[in-house]
């Protein structure tokens, strides 16, 4: 990134550069190239930023209009693992909660109107939750993912608008943004996208290679362990601005709570230095006294016990979390959040794995079998291919109870996510959903 920066700055950038991985780390580095780019002065008019469900032909648009300036110009274009052909539904689901809560209506519409698109959806079937909305059952069989019951306001709300404003889906015409290439972009004008993924083929891909830069940006580890993970990056990015420094002990404690997720670590370091005030660093104390452990392999842990049916395990790992917070209230719902992954979980492995015989495969005659076609699937999804064992001991879990266990398990998550958000309390349902969960 150094390089392409420096050479952005000298006059000589490209004009396509693709930026794929971690979406933190990709995100800033192309926010940083834009601005070597693009003179302060000129970015209010000639630095654009789109999100991927925009359709390639309004990105071509703002491509194709000359700026009104000399100075370069600039698309950035978010989210453009939105243009595989295959995508995580669920993740797209994601994606689309966390522009409407930035109150980017427009591309939150259009993102998950082009993900349900395939369905012959429009925006009435978007409202969760009503007499028009589909419901979670035909968003699973059709779309591949379902929305929480925590999703029904936004969902309802964003159909409307996009009722309201007439938003549809935007057209599926990659061939317009790689023609414009072929003829040429007009002088000082350049695109970049920011994916966290796409396949090494796509078109995209190639048109970065050919024309342009493909970097990739995850955070390094120098070993196994969480405290191997170089977040350098991530500090220097939130705190250098601030002049506060994270000791050595802090940024391990920090790890240690939060695990791998470089957003998550950064709006934790926003927090710190507002917590820590005129302090000039943020010592392992200030980590303690605020920053909630949420790291994954806790979430394995509860994973675990609920596949396996550990009721004591699962209740010890409620009881941990109560101590650590002392307040039921802010454990149940997180907690909840896990369980319910857990159970979905099983029920996909179930539903994937039905056709297999009804005797339990062994570890190596699974990873020769049904292993190669499962690593298949999921890469072609791009999504996180798991080791053969852990994706081995899933598939023994999800067979320990039928399909139609985990679909009640599921069901029973979701009235406790809606008796939490009404009163009930938190302790005794948890631990009264968990002996369901788990004993059956």
């Amino acid at each position: 990134m150094h390089e392409l920066i420096d050479e952005a700055r000298a006059g000589k950038a490209r004009p396509v550069y693709l930026i794929e991985g971690d979406e933190y780390l990709a995100r800033t580095s192309a926010r940083e190239l834009a601005d070597a780019l693009v003179p302060e002065k000129e970015r209010a008019l000639n630095l654009i930023v789109l999100d991927a469900a925009a359709g390639a032909r309004e990105i071509v648009s703002h491509l194709a209009t000359v700026a009104m300036f000399a100075a370069p110009k600039v698309v950035i274009v978010e989210g453009a693992e939105a243009f595989a052909e295959e995508v995580d539904a669920l993740a797209e689901l994601s994606r689309a909660r966390d522009l409407w809560q930035a109150r980017r209506q427009r591309d939150a519409a259009r993102r998950l109107l082009k993900l349900v698109r395939s369905a012959g959806w429009g925006a009435p079937e978007l409202a969760f939750g009503t007499k028009t909305g589909s419901s979670a059952a035909k968003w699973r069989k059709e779309i591949g993912a379902a929305p929480e019951e925590s999703d029904r306001t936004w969902l309802q709300e964003l159909s409307s608008w996009a009722l309201a404003q007439n938003i549809v889906a935007p057209a599926e015409d990659l061939e317009a943004l790689l023609k414009l290439f072929e003829r040429g972009l007009p002088p000082r004008t350049h695109l970049l996208l920011v994916a966290e993924s796409l396949p090494p083929k796509h078109a995209l891909v190639r048109l970065a290679a050919e024309k342009g830069a493909h970097v990739k940006r995850r955070a390094e580890r120098r070993g196994r362990g969480i405290d191997t993970l170089d977040i350098s990056a991530v500090v220097e990015q939130e705190l250098g601005p601030l002049k506060k420094k994270l000791a050595r002990d802090a940024e391990l404690e920090l790890k240690e709570r939060l695990g791998d997720d470089l957003r998550l670590i950064a709006a934790e370091l926003h927090k710190l230095a507002a917590y820590v005030g005129d302090k000039p660093s943020i010592a392992r104390a200030d980590v303690e006294a605020i920053v909630a452990p949420v790291r994954e392999e806790e979430f394995f842990a509860v994973s675990e016990a609920v596949g396996e049916g550990d009721v004591g395990k699962a209740l010890q790992l409620f009881s941990d979390e109560l101590r650590r917070k002392a307040n039921a209230s802010s454990v149940a719902l997180p907690f909840l959040g896990s369980v319910a992954s857990a159970v979905r979980r099983a029920l996909a492995d179930s539903a994937r794995h039905a056709r297999l015989p009804d005797r339990e495969l062994g570890y190596n005659e699974f990873q020769s079998k049904v292993f190669p076609a499962l690593e298949e699937e999921l890469s072609g999804k791009g999504q996180k291919v798991p080791h053969p064992f852990a994706a081995w001991l899933s598939y023994k879990r999800s067979r320990r109870r039928p399909r139609a266990f985990w679909r009640r398990a599921l069901l029973r998550c979701a009235e406790a996510d809606f008796d939490l958000k009404n009163g009930a309390d938190p302790r005794l349902l948890m631990e009264r959903l968990l002996v369901e969960v788990c004993a059956g």
